[in-house]
């Protein structure tokens, strides 16, 4: 197809009504009911078919916004279609065709089903053709011959069952919506069958994409000398083929009306009138339409001129995606040999920057065809190489020479081909030639080229640390920093903080890692870059880690977890919950390592990331963690262990995060029935995963590893009281900022399970069910212990509380 030629446009449809496609029956009354009505377009429109999918494809004036009286006549083309599908063959005397009442098929009971639903409800029969001073159904009887009243109705019942079948397909699969289109079109445009001039102006109309200027519309009417443009214009707008808005200043054509329009007109026509709209938008600045009118008309060459210049400023203001659009639509034969170079050179740039590689190879290999100098050849060999990386090094490193070697010692884009040279020569670790490329990088790169300049300062950087030359890469990675710093470029500053911070972790000066990772993460926050927060803070655990303070590790990696979990960042949740096995098992406390080892390599399974799905295993084998009941043994010799599936990760996540869960909460969060949530977690206790607690409603699940793990400072130990009593007294601060707690207790009862801690909580106002339960995984967190948290109104009588 053209690229100058509006694509027909898709026909969008609504998604059918459940009920319609799971009750036909539903469905046959409904149609039923419609063609009892089918004359009051009214009544129509009230139906619930009026506003199903069934008529999406046949409000081809305004499928957005459609009138009452549009629906009303939607469905009532729709019912007229349905009808004619019972015809045997095409009518000789079709719909809005007088049926002589000789036509022999009115006797053909192939014909009856058809014949009853057109006569009855479509196109009733006349009373002055009734028969004996009978009605319709005496009638209908003497002409088709049928033999009875309830065989007349038994066949008109099966013929409305037969058009509910036709609907139920189309609202299964659409497969009619192309011809529902054209039928609705046509009856859109007869009316200007007779109205030549109406019809010509909404032909002129199909020049336009989206909304228009009416003033552009009636000086092309006018240019065409239509006589009495503005009444025309009115009229058109009346019946509404043309939509208004704006107070009338701008109009709207449906791209299915334009598109039909469109390609039923002269083609040198069309090309004279994309030209006067094209200069007229030009002269008023609007740039965009502009260009694709240039293009329509046949002009690409002054599209590009118009188009090339302001390409850098439009990148920053539109979607890339319509630039795209446009640069796709130029018609390269019809361009000079150097824009022809320029309009492919920027669409591979484009589609490389949107992660089209395949597309931005072709559209480089077509910049490199039209490229007639060493230096256009060497910018289409840069990007070539480039795209290379990731496909065939090899390749690439062949064509990032071809464009060094043609490149001028002061061509601007020859620092930036050194540089991802270099940084190619890093990956394979070709340490000699990824510096000198570096290096030379930093010797030709123009002081005005800030970014690539700090580019290259980080390369340097990690090429140093790569080899053991830590005051070099620091010093880099400063330099960098100081520049961006200079710049005021936050985004740039952060990442130089995180480079920092991993050059010091290499370097084994954990405390300013640290720091360095402090910054990086504040100025991920003032951004609002929650993503990279994540980052940050499982670089800072991991220093912490590294250092020997694994319980610090601990809070950064559990704050890390919680925002990848609230994004649904899988990757680096698998990389916190690996870093988690990892801490608890140097903690002492291998069953709660081996649940978070369970939850990443459950991760790992679901997302098929392999290589974190290995380390899983090898982790597994050098803490030689404790296995949860009906966990495999991962092992060099064995298959890998089969994962969870989708479902019970889910439940031990919940499990871990609450610390408790319930039938109730699992209905909830999967959206399942009751007998589901409690056959699920009846499975996972089977299974050895979970552990039952509690009786009748009280009934709630735990992990069972808990119980493997004796905690320390149990309540009903005399010699952890004390301790437990010391620790919370600790968190009294944050827990009176964070969540408004007055005071907390421990409560002693009676029937107290052994390692549950149960606290009581005054809150200075009653908070809601999310903050009352963020408290409580707040405390299980930093307690380190299973946790049951109660307002101090909820406690039986038989329990006292220590209040501290």
């Amino acid at each position: 197809m053209d690229r100058n030629t509006p694509d027909p446009p898709n026909i969008t449809v609504r998604a059918a009504p459940m009920d319609l496609l799971a009750d036909f029956s539903s469905l046959t009354q409904l149609v039923d009911e419609a063609l009892r009505t089918y004359q009051n377009t009214l009544a129509l429109s009230r139906s619930a078919l009026a506003n199903s999918a069934l008529v999406a494809p046949v409000l081809v004036k305004d499928d957005a916004s459609p009138t009452v009286e549009e629906r009303g006549y939607g469905l009532r083309l729709v019912l007229q279609w349905g009808v004619n599908q019972l015809a045997p063959a095409p009518p000789v005397f079709p719909l809005g065709v007088f049926r002589p009442l000789d036509d022999p098929t009115w006797r053909d009971p192939l014909w009856w089903r058809y014949t009853i639903l057109r006569h009855r409800y479509l196109e009733p029969l006349h009373p002055d053709d009734f028969v004996g001073g009978g009605r319709f159904t005496e009638t209908l009887l003497a002409l088709t011959g049928i033999s009875s009243a309830d065989a007349f109705f038994d066949e008109r019942n099966r013929a409305i069952q037969e058009v509910a079948e036709w609907l139920r397909r189309q609202l299964l699969d659409a497969v009619y919506s192309g011809k529902l289109q054209q039928l609705a079109i046509q009856e859109a445009l007869a009316p200007l069958e007779k109205r030549p001039h109406a019809s010509r102006l909404l032909a002129m109309a199909a020049i336009f994409d989206d909304v228009f200027p009416r003033g552009q519309l009636l000086e092309l009417a006018r240019r065409e000398d239509i006589d009495r443009a503005e009444q025309v214009l009115d009229e058109v707008i009346a019946g509404r083929l043309l939509l208004t808005g704006d107070g009338g200043a701008n109009l709207w054509l449906s791209p299915v009306l334009r598109a039909y329009l469109y390609a039923r007109q002269p083609v040198g026509e069309m090309q004279r009138r994309h030209r006067l709209i094209a200069i007229r938008n030009e002269a008023e600045g609007r740039l965009l339409p502009a260009v694709r009118h240039y293009q329509r008309s046949g002009d690409d060459g002054r599209a590009a001129r118009l188009l090339l210049p302001a390409a850098a400023i439009l990148f920053q203001e539109i979607q890339p995606a319509v630039l795209i659009d446009l640069l796709q639509a130029f018609n390269l034969r019809r361009l000079e040999t150097g824009e022809r170079y320029a309009v492919s050179l920027l669409l591979s740039d484009l589609l490389h920057r949107t992660g089209k590689p395949e597309e931005a190879l072709a559209a480089c290999r077509q910049a490199l065809q039209a490229a007639k100098t060493a230096e256009e050849q060497a910018r289409a060999y840069r990007r070539i190489g480039k795209l290379y990386e990731s496909r065939n090094q090899q390749h690439a490193l062949r064509y990032y020479q071809q464009a060094i070697e043609r490149f001028a010692p002061d061509a601007p884009e020859l620092a930036e081909t050194l540089k991802d040279r270099g940084w190619l020569y890093f990956l394979r670790q070709e340490w000699n030639r990824a510096e000198a490329d570096l290096l030379r990088a930093l010797d030709v790169v123009t002081t005005e080229a800030r970014a690539l300049q700090g580019a290259i300062y980080d390369a340097m950087a990690n090429l140093y640390r790569k080899t053991d030359d830590p005051a070099r890469a620091v010093r880099y990675a400063e330099l960098a920093l100081a520049l961006r710093e200079e710049d005021g470029d936050l985004l740039g500053i952060a990442k130089s903080h995180g480079n920092l911070g991993l050059l010091y972790r290499s370097a084994g000066d954990y405390a300013h890692a640290i720091a360095a990772y402090t910054e990086a993460m504040s100025t991920y926050a003032r951004i609002g870059n929650q993503e990279l927060v994540a980052v940050a803070l499982l670089n800072i655990g991991a220093a912490f880690f590294l250092s020997g303070d694994v319980e610090e590790a601990v809070r950064r990696y559990r704050a890390s977890l919680a925002i990848s979990r609230a994004l649904g960042l899988a990757l680096l949740e698998i990389k916190v919950q690996y870093n988690l096995a990892e801490a608890y098992a140097a903690l002492g406390q291998p069953a709660v390592a081996s649940e978070h080892w369970q939850l990443g390599y459950s991760l790992c399974h679901q997302h098929a990331f392999d290589d974190q799905e290995q380390d899983f295993i090898e982790l597994s084998t050098a803490l030689a963690l404790p296995l949860l009941p009906s966990q495999p043994a991962p092992a060099s010799s064995v298959a890998p262990p089969e994962a969870l599936d989708r479902e019970a990760a889910i439940v031990l996540e919940l499990a871990q995060r609450e610390r408790r869960i319930t039938a109730q909460r699992l209905i909830e969060a999967l959206h399942v029935s009751r007998a589901t949530a409690t056959r699920r977690l009846s499975a996972l206790v089977e299974q050895g995963y979970l552990r039952m607690e509690g009786k009748g409603r009280g009934v709630h699940y735990r992990l069972a590893s808990e119980a493997l793990t004796e905690p320390p400072g149990l309540i009903d130990a005399a010699t952890g009281a004390e301790e437990l009593a010391a620790r919370v007294r600790q968190l009294a601060p944050a827990l009176r900022e964070q969540f408004g707690v007055n005071a907390i207790g421990v409560v002693s009862a009676p029937a107290h399970p052994a390692g549950l801690v149960r606290l009581a909580v005054r809150f200075e106002t009653t908070p809601d069910l999310d903050d009352f339960f963020a408290l409580e995984r707040y405390l299980a967190d930093r307690l380190q212990l299973p946790v049951d948290l109660a307002p101090e109104s909820a406690l039986d009588k038989q329990c006292s509380v220590r209040w501290l």
